[in-house]
């Protein structure tokens, strides 16, 4: 009977060996057929690639293409910065893509000596001394900030209004970075006006803004052609034959 249980248990045991033998194997094949060698990132312009990485990476990924991916399943990086969420992807028993979503900035103002660059929530992202170079944003005018600016708080102002309309000239100049203004300015009605050179466009207080936007899109290549003075599209609601065009000398 002794013998018995003897057998019985040393078949139990190589049954244990061969079991963490095999899973021994298997942990090394995956540690070297998935070894990560390759990270490719993309979609990040404020965010440099080794900052990206080195935050995919910073779980026990061991450098391995299957770990970096299930570990980083839609995950969202709860860092401050422009950085809002990354995706992996695999694309090679080696390799990665590293997909980017960023945060974009809708506009800037100068307050006390610095730039304050903020989302379409009015959100402050950063701040510089100078303007930010290839920033494909307009400087905004006429913020009138009733405190001091502070960085991840929205800009201290009355009507938080003007930043749905910024986000929204943001769209527009993202497909069509020709409408970009030198400028955007608000009057104390909060009524936006864009500067292109010696021509002003007059867009109202946010009412039907995508389509004077869009009409704005169809005719600003013609006025920038020569031409000086003020576009009036803050009455603009698509049921005019014409436009109303305050025409200046160039230079008076």
């Amino acid at each position: 009977m002794s013998r018995k249980r003897s057998r019985a248990a040393a078949r139990k045991i190589r049954r244990t060996l061969l079991r963490l033998l095999a899973l021994a194997c298997a942990a090394v094949f995956l540690v070297l057929f998935f070894r990560l060698r390759t990270v490719v990132v993309t979609g990040n312009f404020h965010t440099k690639p080794e900052e990206i990485t080195a935050l995919v990476l910073e779980r026990p990924t061991g450098a391995n293409t299957l770990l970096a991916w299930l570990l980083n399943l839609n995950r969202g990086i709860k860092t401050p910065g422009f950085t809002d969420r990354i995706s992996v992807k695999i694309t090679g028993r080696d390799s990665i893509r590293v997909t980017v979503t960023e945060r974009r900035f809708a506009g800037c103002t100068e307050s006390a000596g610095k730039w304050w660059y903020f989302d379409a929530a009015g959100t402050v992202m950063a701040a510089a001394d100078t303007r930010m170079e290839g920033e494909q944003i307009p400087p905004v005018e006429g913020l009138e900030l009733l405190e001091d600016v502070r960085m991840g708080e929205q800009l201290p102002i009355t009507n938080t209004k003007v930043f749905s309309m910024l986000g929204v000239l943001r769209n527009l100049t993202e497909t069509d970075p020709y409408t970009l203004p030198d400028k955007a300015v608000f009057d104390k009605n909060n009524a936006m006006t864009l500067y292109y050179g010696p021509v002003s466009v007059n867009l109202g207080n946010g009412e039907k803004l995508e389509m004077r936007l869009k009409k704005l899109a169809e005719v600003l290549p013609v006025l920038r052609e020569g031409y000086a003075g003020v576009l009036h599209l803050e009455n603009y609601d698509g049921s005019q034959s014409g436009l109303i065009f305050d025409s200046e000398k160039q230079g008076s």
